[in-house]
């Protein structure tokens, strides 16, 4: 994971350092509200039927889409775009639609690789359930690589998968992927097949560089401190790490660098908050004063 994220950390290096003619992406309001586009700290509103094509010689990754109906509920939209490559987007009420010479590539990843990484979950269960850790293995590799495949034919780079935009979409379908596994393993109560389990995982794809180790999402967080709770148990040297705030899981919470340890503030603030208890105000606070994060 982390050398995924070391890698997209070069990734946007490079491509906000290449000298981009335009990209050109067209976006199109179908919808009955207005909607915002927000891009490169940029925001443009785009009334009814109304379209606007973005030309950057930045690299655009991604748009979100906020409409003046839902404000709350914004759609992101990931971009794969070459220099001077072109892509249209089509909002409408209940879709968005791509069009163009990367459509496909950016419907599938939008649309279907995560939810067909999602849908392997019932199959790793029933592996699980017969212990058939090798079993659970398979199908997941599998799993995997049948998504990256699709996506790297549907990206059609001569670099194959060495292309940056492909190695993005292989870092997004990772993260899901990897939810998808680890959901289905329960640390709490770890049998002889979930310990097969996280160690060849921990083995393949986390050991190496697991002291660089960061939290940029909440799967991050989950999967770290599975192994944080397991670590006796898989006999794993795992880094330790200064405790921002104490608490009573401090003997997990060392285990996990200071990212991971916002991410179990912010965990349990939003717990309590949707249970309208008032210790939700003590962790907003810690959240502000120890981590600088505004909720």
């Amino acid at each position: 994971m982390t050398n995924l994220i070391r890698k997209g950390k070069m990734l946007i290096i490079f491509l906000f350092s290449y000298p981009y003619t335009a990209q050109k992406i067209t976006v199109e309001n179908k919808t009955a509200f207005p909607v915002s586009l927000q891009y490169l700290q940029k925001k443009v509103k785009l009334e009814i039927n109304q379209k606007a094509t973005i030309s950057e010689k930045r690299r655009v990754g991604k748009i979100s889409v906020i409409s003046a109906n839902t404000p709350e509920k914004g759609t992101e939209i990931t971009l794969f775009l070459h220099p001077e490559e072109s892509l249209g987007i089509s909002v409408k009420s209940d879709s968005i639609v791509f069009k163009g010479e990367k459509a496909a590539l950016h419907n599938y990843v939008f649309r279907h690789l995560m939810t067909e990484l999602s849908m392997k979950i019932f199959e790793y269960q029933k592996y699980y359930g017969k212990n058939d850790a090798a079993g659970f293995i398979r199908i997941s590799e599998s799993a995997l690589e049948a998504v990256l495949k699709k996506a790297e034919q549907m990206n059609r780079s001569p670099a194959g998968r060495e292309d940056l935009f492909f190695k993005e979409i292989e870092a997004k379908a990772k993260e899901r992927w990897f939810f998808t596994v680890f959901v289905c393993i329960n640390s709490g109560t770890l049998d002889l097949t979930g310990k097969e389990l996280m160690l060849y995982y921990y083995e393949k794809y986390f050991k190496k560089n697991i002291a660089g180790y960061t939290c940029n999402s909440g799967t991050d967080y989950d999967i770290l401190r599975k192994y944080a709770v397991s670590r006796k148990l898989l006999k794993l040297q795992l880094p330790v790490y200064e405790i921002i705030e104490h608490t009573d899981d401090d003997e997990i919470n060392r285990y996990l660098p200071v990212k991971c340890q916002e991410f179990y503030f912010r965990e349990r603030y939003h717990f309590l908050t949707h249970r309208h208890d008032i210790r939700a105000e003590q962790y907003k606070k810690i959240l502000a004063e120890k981590f600088h994060v505004i909720l």
